[in-house]
């Protein structure tokens, strides 16, 4: 039969669910069964919760925590209370964030005691997800840690090539300091559109380097080389439009982030669940897979899945509000993870078929739900599930615009 159009596009949506992957029921209940369950309100249950997250990691360099979409008040307080975890009974010393890597640079600046505003910062960053109350917590906690002569000192570091004229604008500083005859040159190269012009740069670093060391010293060659390699990595993600160019950039970013920290130095990275990925279905590679194959043990990942309640969403240019989650859908891995508090799944070694093949776990844009098909055993270690989480709090907001029964509204300030 042919069926008209309107009626094929109501069918099409009922033939991709009805082809939708879908978790056994058996497999279901036997990781909803085999869950640690930690209450989130109970001190002791928390600092089990932390411990299991942290085996997961065991000797490994790198841990690499997703989550299903920004917007959540948990997620970073948990994110917080891993980090000092980590850094005390772990030896962790740096957290990545999917920021832009130049405006981090004021970020990790703060935290090694540097006089600035923390708001500025955050702000700085041009991402509102990023601009929370949750994460100025984390970075006031950090540059406390760090004042109180705690060794290893806490780093952070942004993992984007966001923004190629500041990048280029911190490698010229370096140069006007100590290599001031190549400053026209290199200013010329770095404002070249093409990628070329920035891998000319460089390649004369690379070549000038113990010349350069000695008249600076080693961090500060590192971090301009590094700001030239963003300029290098922005025009080159201009000139591709593929979707592995954005997460290889980043997975170079975190080992260079891991690099600056030292030889036993270990690594906090925060972004989504899709970009931590050990492996993704496909022909294009995430950041968790080029980690995989170039750190292997020492790259350990763990996924995060909602099972309600809301995010704070920008509902227009000038207003952050609190947005309500669908419940999970039925047959997904976040419908398996449903519980009465935080359920870890230590995913390592299971032998179940089902979790070898293509699951839903889902991701939000904005509060639209949109699954990703992954192999669970393959993609991750672990899947950590959060009961409920509600909005976060942005800073430099105005008092609540409205209160209605999904959370409150904010009204953004101009930036200071």
């Amino acid at each position: 039969m042919v069926y008209p159009g309107p009626m094929r596009r109501l069918l099409l949506p009922l033939v991709l669910a009805a082809c939708a992957p879908r978790l056994p029921p058996a497999t279901a209940q036997r990781l909803h069964d085999g869950a640690a369950v930690f209450d989130p309100n109970t001190p002791a249950s928390s600092l089990g919760a932390l411990a299991a997250l942290a085996a997961v990691a065991g000797p490994a360099r790198v841990l690499a925590l997703g989550e299903p979409g920004p917007g959540s008040h948990e997620l970073p307080q948990l994110v917080h209370m891993l980090f000092r975890h980590l850094s005390e009974q772990s030896g962790f010393s740096g957290l990545a964030l999917t920021a832009d890597g130049t405006a981090a640079l004021r970020l990790d600046a703060y935290v090694l005691g540097a006089a600035d505003d923390v708001d500025a910062a955050l702000l700085g960053l041009g991402d509102r997800d990023l601009a929370t109350a949750e994460l100025r917590a984390l970075l006031v906690w950090a540059r406390e840690r760090n004042a109180s002569g705690s060794q290893p000192p806490l780093r952070v570091f942004g993992l984007d090539p966001g923004d190629p004229v500041a990048a280029a604008a911190v490698v010229l500083a370096y140069l006007e300091r100590s290599d001031p005859s190549y400053v026209p040159t290199a200013r010329s190269l770095l404002t070249d559109e093409r990628r070329l012009g920035a891998e000319t740069v460089i390649t004369r670093l690379d070549a000038t380097r113990d010349a350069l060391i000695a008249a600076s010293d080693a961090q500060r060659w590192a971090l301009a080389r590094q700001q030239a390699e963003l300029v290098a990595q922005a025009r080159g993600m201009a000139e591709s439009w593929e979707f592995e160019a954005r997460e290889f950039v980043r997975a170079r970013n975190v080992e260079w982030s891991l690099a600056q920290l030292g030889p036993r130095g270990k690594l906090l990275v925060w972004t989504d669940n899709l970009g931590v990925a050990a492996q993704v279905p496909g022909a294009a590679p995430s950041m968790g897979d080029f980690l995989r194959q170039w750190l292997g043990a020492d790259y350990r990942t763990i996924a995060v899945s909602f099972a309600g309640g809301s995010l704070l969403l920008g509902r227009d240019a000038d207003n952050l509000c609190a947005v309500p989650l669908a419940p999970p859908r039925p047959g997904s891995l976040d419908a398996a993870l449903v519980g009465p508090g935080l359920m870890l799944v230590d995913l390592r070694g299971d032998p179940d078929p089902a979790l070898q093949r293509p699951q839903r776990l889902r991701g939000f844009v904005g509060a639209r739900a949109q699954d990703h098909r992954l192999r669970p055993a393959r993609a991750f270690d672990a899947i950590l599930g959060l009961p409920r989480v509600g909005p976060a709090v942005p800073i430099a907001a105005g008092a609540h615009a409205a209160l209605p029964s999904t959370g409150p509204c904010y009204t953004l300030l101009p930036r200071p």
